[in-house]
């Protein structure tokens, strides 16, 4: 009887070996990257996508590195890493009922934007969990870790063609790091510069339009 087992234990470990071999060398990296640029330039032909490294993780997902995102009016998000981790039961079900559930992770991501007194953001990690379906991006939670702020937001993106026609519905908090909210007084003389609470709760705010025309508020 333990034969038996350790020779069942014996082929499910060559099975394993075999099919990790598999994805690792006959993995279509090449072919899924030339698919994510697609994709992108069809959503927004002025970007630029470049992703060093296309792979398999575990748990079951996709990791990306050195991923890097331009756009014409200057804008850019790099990251060193991006994990996609899909829900495995949601990748089997019909998209026109069901949802893709899947959770995003992201590490050591650099913005660069057309901002005045604070270009440039850095973050060490972010974490996004989504449900996607048809047109529809709904945001259940972003939970952000960065240099000059954290913040977290949920919401959701009406996604239409073209991809700056989306429409926003986003609300969040962020909580700037105390040197950032120095910098950013001292540029606007403190005016329209909220104060966070005092609990440490953060600044609220809302985004709604277009990802063209976005529209900020304070809550």
């Amino acid at each position: 009887m333990r034969l038996k087992i350790r020779k069942i234990a014996a082929y499910a470990g060559c099975f394993l070996v075999l099919t990790g071999i598999w994805g690792v060398f006959l993995f279509p990296s090449d072919e899924l990257i030339r698919y994510f640029r697609c994709g992108l330039s069809q959503m927004a032909p002025d970007a630029t996508l470049s992703i060093g490294r296309l792979g398999l993780s575990l748990p079951p997902g996709l990791v990306m590195e050195n991923i890097a995102v331009s756009l014409q009016n200057k804008s850019s998000v790099q990251a060193d890493q991006i994990r996609l981790l899909p829900k495995l039961v949601s990748l089997f079900q019909d998209r026109n009922h069901h949802p893709l559930s899947a959770r995003l992770l992201f590490a050591e991501i650099r913005m660069e934007l057309p901002l005045p007194v604070i270009s440039s953001f850095q973050f060490k990690q972010i974490q996004a969990d989504i449900d996607w379906q048809g047109e529809k991006l709904d945001i259940i939670s972003v939970t952000a870790e960065g240099v000059q702020m954290d913040g977290t937001l949920s919401g959701e993106i009406e996604v239409k063609t073209p991809f700056e026609n989306s429409r926003l519905q986003i609300t969040g908090v962020v909580k700037l790091k105390p040197e950032v909210l120095t910098r950013l007084k001292a540029s606007f003389l403190g005016g329209g510069i909220p104060n966070q609470k005092v609990d440490g709760s953060g600044i609220s705010f809302q985004i709604a339009g277009t990802l063209q025309s976005p529209l900020f508020s304070l809550k």
